[in-house]
């Protein structure tokens, strides 16, 4: 085994904030619900890092390195939110509205339920229109998420952008099978009606 790479002047801790925790802080934000949340977790994982510093081995990047710290705290973060409190799902099929939505085959969208087209951009939209409309279209899904329980929104970000299998979601939860995909699907649900409400009804005529 090779000998620990010591840190270089070029990898001082003393900079990691500013070389690395506006990009952590952006990638915190975008998985959990708040700005204190996101800035916490970015603190945990500098601390963390410095503490394990002597088994950095330099296989990988400093940023690489701390962002898989980051991740690993935002899991822990989703399996603590998750489990306090847990209530059991009702899974008989009148409490399954879900079953209405989506094929029990695959668990994909019924052909009839099948979320609305997003709307397209207009051939006038420049470049600024776009990233105005990404930014909003950003803060809209921030907030829907927001609006889902602890369990819905943890097993959303793990699946959907973390993009963790099914069986390391239910594991680092906590979850039955049954009870994940109701959560999935409950999860879908929500923010589908919550986009189609904010992002892509069509504006009322003044």
């Amino acid at each position: 085994m090779s000998p620990p790479v010591l840190p270089t002047p070029a990898s001082d801790p003393q900079q990691w904030l500013a070389r690395f925790g506006d990009e952590l802080y952006r990638f915190a934000l975008g998985r959990v619900a708040d700005t204190d949340t996101a800035a916490e977790l970015v603190q945990d994982t500098f601390v963390s890092a410095l503490g394990a510093l002597d088994s950095f081995r330099g296989q990988a990047s400093e940023r690489t390195w701390l962002f898989v710290i980051l991740k690993r705290k935002i899991i822990d973060h989703y399996r603590r939110e998750a489990r306090s409190p847990f209530v059991p799902l009702d899974l008989s099929p009148e409490h399954a509205p879900e079953a209405e939505f989506f094929r029990p085959a695959d668990g994909h969208w019924r052909e009839e339920q099948y979320p609305a087209d997003w709307p397209a951009a207009g051939p006038d939209q420049n470049r600024a229109d776009l990233a105005l409309e990404q930014q909003e279209f950003q803060e809209i899904l921030q907030l829907c998420q927001q609006r889902l329980s602890a369990q819905q929104r943890a097993v959303f970000v793990l699946r959907f952008v973390e993009e963790l299998p099914a069986e390391d979601i239910c594991k680092e939860l906590g979850l039955s099978s049954a009870n994940y995909w109701v959560l999935v699907h409950r999860a879908k649900l929500h923010l589908r009606r919550c986009l189609e409400k904010n992002w892509l009804q069509a504006p009322t005529a003044a």
